[in-house]
């Protein structure tokens, strides 16, 4: 009899889990589904691979990768996609894929990634907005970088590149690095190295200065111009800060944190529905790449503002527009190829990639779904929530700073208090109760702590010290407003 009901709670177990596997399976399968198509174009025939991944889903996100080591380094495409965690994945920008030393292979096309930019460059751009939807544009990333002194911008300048160095000649260069370029310590003669931590700088050395993980290292070339105008306004102490704008071919300008991702490659292939293909216009002059038939991987856009990527066997770029028209893309632009295409979805490398790669363009799946948060419409990118239950969770730290709240944390008692105006606010990881001028609030998630972050709910949070909220159940977004 015992043997009898274990073999029927065992049985039920699978059944449960069962159902579970394949919701979760299917709940993915919507967000990411992959596809495989015969096409025929102008007598010949072409096999098209790809992936259309629905961008609404909370539980998303797309962004460019870079190779272990980071911008500069190469690594095997399984190895990258394995270490990232991905779900879906395509291969990236051109690099220098043929220089000898493995670590300066570095990138051609610009990339963001949460709003801030990693690589700098001119492109046909493929970028996700803060609205979820992607666009197809030429982009030109423009550079300036502001000098802050007790809340005032004293001085700014144009730094020539992010991530990118121009040789021992250009004594005049200006450039920043931040912890996605290879070299961690920049030790470049014949210049200054800034280290700015947090925003503000810190150290001003004529010696290797190592990049910190929350800050960048800004060099200045020995040049006179940069000596006399330049380093006499960088001090420590001073705040400092890099604005990079976009120009839009299509709808004028923006700035790198108006969107979550972006990676700059090219030529464009569709636009609007139209085949669109002019490569010396995007910058491309190499017969592999603007006529010879090569497989080829690209990125585009459908009817339904799905992203779409994936690889077609061996095609001219005018063939691959055409082919892709023909599947429904109404945008689309052509990726590195060749040797370099490369995809993968759902534990499958549907097509590996010939040689080591210095980027990629993936798709994460989220433990959690993601809560984009903005506060008096500015989107706070280095800080996201997550949902519990019917409750947004999120770092305390942002949150209390955009609310330009007093905090402090006694790691002794474990307590958090905040203080604004006259309202004081206390408190405890893993305490379902709160206080409010000492008055006891019963909460309906506590703080809890995940990777020595205390996580804070939004909502009660913010009410409590003055703010409102509100909610957009589309975009998972908490907007929160200061008056």
């Amino acid at each position: 009899m015992k043997s009898y009901r274990f073999l029927l709670y065992w049985a039920l177990f699978l059944i449960c889990y069962m159902v579970l596997t394949n919701e979760v399976q299917a709940a993915e399968q919507e967000s990411v589904s992959y596809s495989e198509h015969k096409v025929i174009y102008e007598g010949k025939s072409f096999t098209i691979q790809y992936i259309e991944v629905d961008l609404k889903d909370p539980g998303i996100k797309v962004t460019p990768l870079l190779a272990e080591g980071g911008i500069g380094h190469v690594e095997e495409f399984d190895q990258m996609i394995r270490r990232s965690g991905a779900i879906a994945a395509v291969n990236g920008t051109f690099f220098n894929a043929y220089e000898q030393d493995s670590g300066i292979r570095y990138p051609n096309g610009l990339m963001i990634a949460d709003g801030r930019a990693i690589h700098s460059g001119i492109n046909q751009t493929l970028a996700i907005g803060l609205d979820k939807k992607a666009v197809i544009e030429h982009w030109e990333m423009s550079l300036k970088a502001h000098v802050f002194h007790e809340g005032q911008n004293i001085y700014s300048f144009t730094p020539w590149s992010v991530n990118k160095y121009f040789g021992a000649e250009a004594h005049d260069q200006v450039n920043w690095y931040s912890p996605e370029f290879g070299k961690q310590h920049i030790d470049y003669p014949g210049g200054s190295k800034i280290v700015i931590r947090e925003g503000k700088i810190v150290e001003i050395t004529e010696d290797e200065a190592q990049i910190p993980e929350n800050g960048a290292v800004l060099f200045i070339g020995h040049a006179k111009g940069n000596i006399e105008y330049l380093l006499p306004h960088l001090q420590v102490g001073v705040d400092i800060q890099l604005e990079a704008a976009l120009q839009r071919n299509t709808n004028g300008q923006s700035g790198s944190s108006d969107w979550l991702s972006a990676i700059g490659v090219g030529p464009k292939l569709i636009t609007a529905g139209r085949i669109d293909i002019d490569p010396e216009r995007d910058g491309f002059n190499d017969p592999k790449i603007t006529s010879l038939a090569a497989v080829r991987s690209f990125v585009g856009i459908n009817h339904e503002g799905k992203m779409v990527m994936g690889t077609t066997s061996a095609a001219t770029l005018s063939q691959m527009g055409h082919i892709l028209l023909d599947l429904g893309l109404v945008e689309a632009m052509n990726m590195d190829g060749g040797a370099s295409s490369a995809l993968y979805v759902n534990g499958k490398f549907v097509r590996p990639a010939g040689r080591p790669l210095s980027n990629a363009w993936i798709v994460q799946k989220l433990e959690q779904p993601q809560v984009q948060i903005f506060v008096n419409g500015q989107y706070v990118h280095d800080y996201r929530g997550y949902i519990n239950g019917n409750t947004t969770m999120a770092p305390f730290r942002g949150i209390f700073e955009r609310l330009e709240a007093d905090f402090e944390w006694d790691n002794e008692t474990r307590t958090l208090t905040a203080w604004k105006d006259n309202i004081q606010l206390i408190l405890r990881p893993d305490d379902q109760t709160a206080y409010v001028n000492g008055e006891s609030v019963s909460l309906d998630s506590a703080p809890v702590i995940i990777d020595g972050h205390i996580y804070i709910p939004l909502r009660f949070v913010t009410e409590a010290l003055g703010a409102t909220v509100e909610w957009d159940s589309e975009l998972y977004r908490s907007s929160i407003i200061v008056p």
